[in-house]
């Protein structure tokens, strides 16, 4: 009986430690925007602890279009050849606009940016947040749209095998989907409303899906959730 106490004791003793003292709003940010200005998605960060805990963050993965520039922002803003921050923060603090600055520089197009972010000394346990940016050329979107006009839809979403198109302006042509690191892996060409779209083939996780006119030109972006039961 005294073994299986000391175990239990052990047991929660380890989890007390191992116990992250910070946490994130979401892991994973995207916004849509005009390619001629920055594009800011972002998350909260807030010690959870009655202590002051150092975080850091750092970059993992940067995988945006030729051209493009990023910008960490935690307190202020760091350019693309700063990889590694060190982040304090106090008892409870939070910092609510933690966010990636992506510089699309006039190129239309979709940027992601993965970062690490663990308290010092605790790499074992980082969060790995994906910040995402689609921007797009705002004149020609002007173009496309009418005024009031309802803006076209997939459905469902998260979908299992087909998408449906939603286009009451009968504006998109073609369809393409991506993965989390800007690769094309599906497209369609749109012949009317009732077409179904067969994305069976995609594995579970997170896709922008571009919509495209007869030109090619993007009217809207949009992220979809594959689900695999």
């Amino acid at each position: 009986m005294q073994q299986t106490i000391h175990l239990f004791c052990f047991l929660f003793f380890t989890a007390f430690l191992s116990a992250q003292n910070f946490s994130v709003s979401a892991d994973y940010a995207s916004l849509q925007g005009n390619c001629q200005t920055e594009i800011g998605p972002r998350i909260s960060l807030k010690n959870e602890s009655n202590r002051k805990i150092t975080l850091v963050w750092e970059q993992s993965r940067n995988l945006c279009p030729e051209g493009w520039e990023v910008a960490v922002c935690d307190r202020q803003c760091y350019s693309s050849l700063v990889q590694k921050k060190q982040l304090v923060l106090g008892p409870k603090e939070e910092v609510s606009n933690f966010r990636v600055n992506f510089r699309p520089n006039g190129k239309e197009g979709i940027g992601n940016l993965e970062l690490k972010i663990y308290e010092k000394g605790l790499k074992q346990d980082a969060e790995r947040i994906l910040f995402s940016a689609s921007a797009k050329n705002e004149r020609s979107a002007q173009k496309m749209y009418q005024p009031k006009a309802e803006k076209p839809t997939v459905y469902p979403n998260p979908v299992v095998e087909h998408l449906m198109l939603r286009d009451a302006q009968e504006q998109v042509k073609y369809l393409e989907i991506y993965n989390v690191v800007g690769r094309k892996v599906l497209q369609f060409q749109v012949n009317g409303q009732q077409d179904k779209f067969d994305v069976s083939s995609l594995n579970r996780g997170i896709y922008m899906l571009r919509m495209l006119d007869e030109n090619r030109h993007i009217i809207r972006t949009e992220r979809i959730s594959k689900y695999n039961p």
